[in-house]
């Protein structure tokens, strides 16, 4: 028989968390997985994010309603992810590209509506999008979630960017991105970027409103890719390059 504390491992998404002796009421998805999933008990312990760097341990006090005390607090230093803008990939596709870039580390996912493929006008689906970026904070126990950008024009996106951080522009034509042992920036600069058409591709203003904002050509692999495929491949060389920082290479 499991002894008390010993709950089944169990990682949730608190916004309002605040620090240690606060009170709170689990609800909802949250709810549902603590006490259905992972069979949680009274006095049973939980870890909990707020998705803004705080992680905290949880000691359950009753089922119904669900309430746990903040017993331990735990700040993070943001991940030091990039941003990634993509143009709309081919149907679907997009559900799961939000879902391996949260995954993954990545800080911001900003969607573009390009000339040739713009996002349409569905406030359901960034809605389906914020959870999924939740969920896969939960699934990747992490300090901090992905935050999910409404659609913007491209101009409007390069306008919105950081001063400094370098810019990628992901192209089959583009040099190879540089091996992640050879990164010598820090976590607290500004985050790099990486822009990845649509489907269809950028057109030619696009490209070039791009290339005159310091976004640099880089090939991601010796093929084409897909819009999603391009993301994740990029996303996961920026994750690399974070473990390089932080961990020495």
């Amino acid at each position: 028989m499991r002894s008390p504390g010993d709950a089944t491992p169990a990682f949730v998404f608190v916004p309002e968390l605040a620090g240690p002796g606060q009170r709170l009421t689990l609800t909802g998805d949250d709810a549902h997985y603590v006490t259905r999933v992972c069979r949680a008990r009274p006095g049973d312990t939980v870890r909990a994010s707020n998705g803004r760097g705080l992680v905290a341990r949880l000691r359950l006090d009753s089922l119904a309603p669900l309430t746990a005390d903040v017993v331990e607090l735990e700040p993070h230093d943001p991940s030091g992810g990039g941003w990634v803008m993509t143009g709309a990939p081919e149907g679907q596709r997009a559900d799961w590209m939000v879902e391996k870039l949260a995954e993954l580390g990545i800080t911001r996912w900003q969607p573009l509506s390009c000339a040739r493929s713009p996002w349409p006008s569905a406030p359901a689906r960034l809605e389906r999008w914020e959870r999924l970026a939740t969920a896969a904070l939960r699934q990747s126990r992490a300090a901090w979630r992905m935050e999910v950008a409404s659609p913007i024009e491209v101009a409007d996106a390069i306008a919105s960017l950081p001063e400094g951080g370098r810019r990628w522009l992901a192209d089959p034509d583009g040099e190879p991105l540089p091996s992640a042992r050879s990164v010598t920036t820090g976590l607290t600069e500004p985050p790099q970027v990486v822009a990845i058409g649509p489907a269809e591709g950028f057109d030619d203003r696009e490209r070039e409103r791009l290339r005159a904002a310091g976004f640099r050509p880089a090939c991601l692999a010796t093929r084409r890719l897909r819009t999603e495929t391009a993301a994740l491949a990029w996303a996961a060389w920026d994750a690399l390059e974070v473990v390089s920082r932080t961990r020495g290479g």
